[in-house]
């Protein structure tokens, strides 16, 4: 995994890493969620040629929430959402900048990674969203990442958790 990261940091616009990253993709769903898998898929968000952004922000966009909630695949929805294509970031935020949905990530315990990058994108209704966040403010007391978004969103007076 490492190897196609350099490759891709190095020379993304080579012909023959393109092939290369081609065939990965080919299997992007699967990776996304991959305990290493997951490196190459952000180095191709990340370095990658707009085509391949573009693979992977599909293959994100089958289940947004879902890899949204996921281990390894919420961060690649955050780095999608600074990287990708303006076209592929309003399509991720079209499924999740609702305020249902960023409450629901909140509550999660890797969508809170998400929740946070959403309500710091501009093109979200934040203030719908944080109302939301504190209506299930007693829930998120009870979580360390719960107690660390309300830390971070300024809705909570205790410092961050340990």
């Amino acid at each position: 995994c490492r190897i196609l990261c350099r490759l891709l940091e190095f020379s993304a616009s080579s012909h023959l890493t393109r092939r290369l990253i081609d065939e990965v993709l080919t299997e992007a769903e699967e990776l996304c969620c991959h305990s290493f898998g997951h490196h190459v898929v952000q180095s191709v968000i990340e370095h990658g040629l707009e085509k391949h952004r573009s693979r992977v922000a599909a293959a994100l966009l089958a289940n947004p929430l879902e890899y949204a909630k996921h281990r390894n695949a919420s961060y690649l929805i955050e780095r999608a959402l600074n990287f990708c294509s303006r076209d592929d970031q309003e399509s991720l935020l079209r499924l999740l900048a609702h305020p249902g949905t960023i409450v629901d990530l909140a509550l999660s315990q890797y969508g809170c990674y998400v929740a946070r990058a959403l309500l710091q994108d501009k093109r979200t209704d934040v203030q719908a969203a944080l109302a939301g966040i504190r209506s299930v403010r007693a829930q998120l007391e009870q979580t360390r990442h719960g107690q660390n978004l309300l830390f971070d969103l300024g809705l909570s007076s205790v410092s961050r958790a340990a």
